[in-house]
């Protein structure tokens, strides 16, 4: 029998049809919420969960409030290649994953489910327990319900739900064959909201901990989808789901053992790789381009090239993949090591002793009085650089708002977003010339730009000695044939107070703002954040203040960033929800 097209099928039409009537009222809740959708200077911003307070000062278990979440597409692409066993998938999907789902994203997501099922000769895994081919098997359908639900679902289906989706099959299973019947059902499941959506509804504690009014548990299948996204951006393997489903997760030490297991598998090495290019901003953002089209001048950058670029995002990734998985995992070594991962071009660009050419790989030690650590690399400086000269506002801003948590305000109106280039100036009638640095200082240090500047200045001056692409210099050089100059750098800065029982920390050059930064309580705690937004896709506010500074390693402890991610995953606010209110 020739398969009829399955009539489309929206991610909220199919809540009513595949949820539970429990789960459904909830989550049917949920969806028309849904549907309804300390300063610094003046001038520096507070990243949640520095004010102050305490929020377990009750007693109680606190977490902030949380929406619902749909999966981003990566996510989801990763997913379904898991679920069926397709490497090689790739689907159109929306790149908003915001809370609500637009009608464009509706729409992609349908034809995402078309293009799975017409991929099917690819897929490396079983999906239906029988041949589909051959007659009509009920206990088939049953098996594949289950089994298939349980993986796509993220958890063991309720008899309520088996009975909705073995109906729809029957419906179909009137005008289709018996395989066409099995693959409308499969479609419904693929934008079911249960798996498009990270429906987390909790239970009730069992009074083994007090919680504050409003918190709840989250079940062991929530804690498998948590921990499964936030170290493989996947969806849950079997034994995530084995343990979730013989209660191993209901305790914070079960929910570590999985931590830890997800975290040995190469799978987390990716994971890692993406989350310090987004700390990084390797692929750019609205307000600055990525890595790899970041624009420089081929004539002041002759060596500049696509593989020199790649050669730069290769190096920070495996740089921060061997920290974390080979190394001590310490945050000192991400910003202070000399090890570098270099190729021919980058090896040149270091003027260190490398492999001959670029297709060939090798780690080196870089001079220590240059280098130490990822803020101190090509692929950074590169990023935060501009096309002719280096841009010690950018990588001022840069480290004050990612890494020590600090957001600027929206600089003012007249503000120029022109690059200070220094060089020949004119001062009472006379021709001078300005490094960079005396020239940002000139166009910064007075009216509305001082107040903010007097902060992202001296972190970025610690930079000085790298150009616009990651050289080393010491003397900035201009001029022409005819009139050529060189200036001495002053690279020093200063790392500013940013508690009131801090001191600010005096450096020179990068290397000493590297170890600077590596020693701050407020980057280690920044990073933390970092992390936490990785894992629960939030910014953390003072409700989970606990959770942050639980997890946030001290020199003091030896504690890696390892113990970070694995401590986060036992926190309270990964363990528990608080849900909106409507």
């Amino acid at each position: 029998m020739k398969r009829t097209k399955p009539s489309r099928v929206r991610p909220l039409d199919v809540l009513d049809r595949v949820t539970a009537p429990g789960r459904r009222a909830t989550a049917a809740a949920g969806a028309v919420v849904l549907a309804a959708s300390h300063l610094l200077s003046g001038c520096v911003g507070d990243l949640g969960g520095d004010r102050g307070g305490s929020p377990s000062a009750s007693g109680l278990v606190d977490v902030a409030p949380a929406g619902m979440r749909r999966m981003t597409p990566e996510q989801f692409t990763s997913s379904m290649r898991d679920l069926f066993g397709d490497p090689g998938l790739e689907l159109d999907l929306d790149p908003d994953a915001g809370e609500v789902a637009s009608l464009l994203a509706v729409d992609k997501l349908n034809a995402a489910a078309e293009a799975i099922v017409a991929r099917r000769a690819s897929w490396g895994t079983r999906v239906f327990p029988c041949d589909t081919g051959g007659p009509e098997d009920e206990a088939c359908v049953d098996s594949f319900v289950r089994t298939f639900g349980r993986r796509a679902f993220r958890r063991t289906l309720d008899e309520a739900e088996v009975a909705m989706l073995k109906g729809q099959y029957a419906r179909a299973r009137e005008e289709q064959s018996f395989e066409d019947a099995l693959l409308v059902v499969l479609e419904t499941m693929i934008q079911s909201p249960d798996v498009y959506y990270f429906v987390e509804l909790g239970r009730d504690g069992d009074g083994s901990e007090p919680l504050a009014s409003g918190v709840r548990t989250l079940t062991g299948w929530e804690r498998a989808s948590r921990l499964s996204y936030f170290l493989w951006n996947t969806t849950p393997d079997d034994a995530l789901l084995d343990a979730a489903e013989s209660g191993a997760l209901d305790t914070a030490e079960g929910v570590r053992a999985q931590a830890e297991r997800l975290l040995s598998n190469d799978r987390a090495r990716a994971t890692a790789r993406r989350f310090f290019a987004d700390w990084l901003e390797l692929d750019g953002t609205n307000k600055h381009a990525s890595l790899e089209s970041a624009p420089k001048s081929p004539e002041i950058y002759p060596e500049d090239s696509p593989a020199l670029r790649a050669a730069m995002r290769t190096e920070l990734e495996a740089l921060a993949e061997r920290v974390l998985f080979e190394g001590d995992g310490r945050f000192e070594s991400l910003l202070t090591t000399t090890d570098a991962y270099v190729n021919g071009p980058l090896a040149a660009l270091y003027g260190v002793e490398g492999p001959a050419d670029e297709r060939t790989f090798s780690w080196v030690s870089l001079p220590r009085d240059q280098r130490a650590g990822i803020f101190t690399r090509a692929g950074f400086l590169s990023v935060f650089g501009s096309i002719e000269v280096k841009s010690p506002i950018r990588r001022g801003a840069y480290i004050l708002e990612q890494v020590l948590c600090r957001p600027l305000g929206p600089p003012p109106p007249n503000a120029s977003d022109v690059p200070v280039k220094g060089g020949a100036v004119e001062e009472n009638g006379e021709v001078v010339h300005r490094t960079i640095r005396q020239d940002v200082e000139a166009k910064t240090s007075s009216g509305t730009c001082a107040s903010c500047h007097r902060i992202i200045n001296p972190i970025g001056f610690a930079f000085e000695h790298y150009d616009a692409l990651g050289r080393w210099q010491s003397q900035e050089a201009g001029g022409d044939a005819q009139a050529p100059y060189k200036l001495d750098i002053d690279a020093r800065g200063s790392l500013p107070a940013l508690a009131p029982d801090e001191d600010g920390v005096e450096v020179d050059g990068g290397v000493g703002m590297s170890a600077a930064l590596a020693a701050s309580p407020a980057a280690r705690a920044c990073l933390t954040k970092r992390f936490f937004r990785t894992a629960l896709r939030r910014v953390p506010i003072d409700q989970d203040l606990a959770s942050i500074e639980a997890a946030t390693p001290t020199p003091e402890s030896g504690g890696s960033m390892r113990d970070l991610i694995l401590s986060l995953t036992t926190s309270n606010a990964f363990l528990h929800l608080r849900q909106k209110e409507e």
